[in-house]
């Protein structure tokens, strides 16, 4: 049996982009708040999904608590078309997570056992494919740490970024971890699956040595061939900080946006870190399009 087989077209997914690494805190769910408001404020029909129990986008895009993740939980647990929020900017829905998406994994388990390993990664797939035709981009904010919901991301996607820190845990055990899922999905599960690149995320953006040195480690586990994206996000610990607080809850942007206007609380560093974010998307879509014609 493949994906083919069983009602999935990768081909559909041409769109579909998932942030990953298997170690936390490296910036996914940053980065899919901010590339999912880009696009929508491009004028893209944009779609982010929140693949996580904590349910962090919320605190990116400043779009309340929802329902916890239980829509979410009750599409893959009956195999029915993900149902997003509508509207949370111009332009832009969202799938919302929380401390529903950890039954996902015994959904998984249930699947598994019942329909096969092959029907249990495929999920996310079967669910979301009904909504492609709705969506120019559509970003997925991958899990940590688990790699039955990994591997079902990866197979519901065509693009793949990797945010990276510095460290080693980032640079070596988690992107280890993901270049199995990665590599396992695309030999069994998705051919078309694409490393689009990695990204270096809080850093300072002069320190050109530390970037090389993170391409290099990076193409060390990936491969030869991994692209490291030219835009670093620079590091603000203040702008990140007030970019999640309930009286905020805004991409980078907006952020910067609000200090223009006259708000004093946020930092000259938000102007900088907006740009990031912004030229970062530009890069990430350009490198998309340049993939997508040399097929």
């Amino acid at each position: 049996m493949s994906a083919a087989g069983m009602g999935i077209d990768h081909g559909l997914f041409g769109n579909v982009f998932m942030l990953g690494n298997g170690k936390g805190g490296v910036g996914k769910t940053t980065l899919t708040g901010n590339m999912a408001a880009k696009t929508a404020r491009e004028g893209l029909r944009t779609l982010a999904i929140d693949v996580n129990g904590q349910g962090n986008l919320r605190r990116e895009l400043g779009y309340g608590i929802q329902d916890k993740g239980a829509a979410f939980a009750e599409s893959m647990r009956r195999g029915s078309a993900l149902v997003p929020v509508v509207g949370v900017r111009e332009n832009l829905d969202v799938v919302p997570g929380g401390t529903h998406v950890r039954e996902l994994n015994d959904i998984f388990l249930t699947l598994a056992t019942s329909q096969g390993p092959l029907a249990a990664f495929l999920r996310l797939a079967q669910c979301l494919q009904p909504l492609l035709p709705k969506y120019d981009a559509i970003f997925i904010d991958s899990p940590p740490e688990n790699p039955n919901l990994l591997i079902m991301c990866l197979a519901a996607a065509r693009w793949v970024i990797t945010p990276v820190k510095s460290d080693a845990a980032s640079l070596e055990d988690g992107l280890r971890d993901f270049a199995q899922s990665f590599g396992m999905v695309k030999t069994q599960i998705n051919e078309l699956l694409t490393l689009l690149g990695v990204v270096h995320f809080a850093s300072q953006r002069n320190a050109t040595n530390v970037h090389k040195d993170v391409a290099k480690r990076s193409q060390k586990i990936l491969g030869k061939v991994a692209h490291t994206f030219s835009t670093v996000i620079g590091q603000s610990e203040t702008t990140a900080k007030l970019a999640r607080e309930d009286q905020y809850g805004c991409p980078v942007f907006e952020l910067n946006q609000r200090r223009l206007r006259g708000d004093k609380t946020i930092p000259e560093a938000a102007e900088a870190l907006a740009e990031d974010h912004d030229d970062l998307t530009v890069e990430v879509l350009e490198r998309a399009q340049m993939l997508r014609s040399t097929v």
